[in-house]
């Protein structure tokens, strides 16, 4: 199986494919913006680091988030695209789910997962060897300090980790880690559907609601 997986949710734009056994393409480059213009031609730079066509990729991966409002759905809809005229499988994965695997490749702890999603808040999920104990919530920093304390975690992912106890080595998301994470991943499971940490600043006039 070659998957492929990608990444928009943050300033990275990145690019992973890999097999069973290695990693046969990465790129990532820190653009902050501009996601849109830059993850097609990054995925063709990848498939021909990796000698394959498109044809040869059996199944897509994508980080679902928590992120920027627009970058998210940035790989989502690229990914959407690009699957379905070759009917190929699109897998969504968070990105708390995807560091803790990374912090936790063995899995042997109870891990959880940190982003700083801004505004004085954190958002978190907690796993116990990759299973989700703890589904993802964003919270005021202080209210996340306490509720993480009694989740009685063995070790700490993401970029927020440094607010609840100590610096983390997992900061952001491997794309070939997410592409490995999805091989074994059905769609019914993990759909490509966008995780925000909050809803959008925009509002409908006269204060209506959807």
């Amino acid at each position: 199986m070659i998957v492929m997986g990608l990444d928009t949710t943050g300033p990275h734009c990145s690019v992973s494919i890999v097999n069973d056994a290695q990693v046969l393409a990465h790129i990532s480059e820190k653009i902050g913006r501009g996601h849109a213009e830059a993850l097609a031609p990054m995925v063709k730079r990848a498939l021909n680091d990796a000698g394959l066509n498109a044809a040869d990729i059996t199944k897509l991966a994508v980080c679902t988030g928590p992120g920027s409002f627009t970058g998210l759905r940035v790989a989502l809809s690229f990914a959407k695209g690009f699957a379905l005229p070759r009917k190929m499988p699109v897998i969504g994965i968070n990105a708390l789910e995807v560091m803790a695997a990374q912090i936790d490749p063995h899995q042997e702890n109870r891990v959880v997962s940190v982003m700083d999603v801004r505004r004085g808040e954190l958002c978190w999920a907690g796993y116990e060897k990759h299973n989700c104990l703890s589904a993802p919530v964003t919270e005021p920093v202080e209210t996340a300090r306490k509720n993480i304390a009694a989740f009685a975690y063995d070790r700490l992912a993401g970029d927020g980790a440094d607010q609840i106890a100590e610096a983390s080595p997992v900061l952001s998301v491997s794309t070939a880690a997410l592409a490995w994470l999805a091989m074994d991943k059905d769609v019914a499971v993990y759909p490509a559907i966008p995780l925000y940490s909050r809803g959008p600043d925009a509002k409908l006039p006269g204060g209506k609601s959807l």
